[in-house]
């Protein structure tokens, strides 16, 4: 199927006929390498899309599943909140505060995600691997969805964050940022980089996901989201990466 022909051509070679190239044909050359990477994106999206639809029924339990042990979870967010933020002495709290002020500066979008990008995009020019191109690509789409569903539905819904001082509840549409804790955009995009690399190649992904654990705890022990938060947010990346992921390992299979 047409859905399935990645574009073949080494972004190794790409790049550096790029380099060689006149200063005439330069802009030429890079508008074919932008259009492989943009054929591969194109045809993951299709991919991805087309593996959802065919396993509908699964992902409409995935999901009914999931808004269950959310709901249920949110009856207990404020206790289990206190539970995970209890350290005992003051030195462990303290430490463990520096640790996730770290962890949430750095495993936002501008820090981990770009990394991610950033790494996987030079294996992909340096190791002339279509393979890593792939998974940076899908990397970059499931965390742009991720994160963009998740901002929406932060800003739809209006819950109120466990710092904010405010009354735990929902308030609807708010532009304040006391009123966006679910879900949690930080765990959704770094949830977002890390679960189609853990499904294409587990060896990067699962480190990766220990990282992004890490981030979502961090969430939680800064006061600025609930456990339901955490939890709604990597439920969704596995919606969104998880075909992405697939897709890449079924397509290195037929390409062995």
């Amino acid at each position: 199927m047409e859905s399935q022909n990645f574009a073949n051509t080494s972004p190794w070679i790409e790049l550096r006929s790029v380099l060689n190239a006149g200063i005439g044909n330069r802009l030429a050359r890079l508008r074919l390498l932008a259009s492989s990477w943009c054929e591969d994106a194109r045809v993951l999206l299709r991919g991805a899309r087309d593996m959802l639809a065919a396993h509908s029924l699964t992902v409409a339990h995935f999901i009914m599943a999931g808004v269950a042990l959310v709901t249920w979870m949110m009856a207990h967010d404020l206790e289990w909140l206190a539970i995970i933020r209890d350290h005992g002495s003051l030195k462990d709290h303290e430490r463990l505060s520096a640790a996730a002020r770290f962890l949430s500066y750095w495993g936002d979008f501008a820090g981990f995600n770009m990394l991610v990008f950033g790494t996987l995009c030079c294996f992909a020019f340096v190791r002339r691997s279509t393979f890593f191109r792939r998974m940076t690509i899908a990397a970059v789409l499931a965390t742009c969805l991720t994160g963009g569903v998740a901002n929406l539905v932060r800003v739809s819904a209006g819950r109120a964050r466990p710092g904010s001082h405010l009354t735990p509840g929902f308030y609807g549409p708010s532009l304040s940022a006391k009123k966006q804790s679910f879900p949690s955009a930080h765990t959704a995009t770094s949830f977002g980089a890390s679960v189609p690399v853990a499904v294409a190649f587990p060896p990067v992904g699962v480190p990766m996901l220990v990282v992004s654990g890490a981030v979502a705890w961090s969430r939680m022990e800064n006061n600025c989201h609930h456990p339901s938060d955490v939890v709604a947010s990597v439920l969704l990346s596995c919606l969104i990466g998880i075909p992405f992921g697939l897709v890449i390992r079924r397509r290195h299979r037929l390409s062995l």
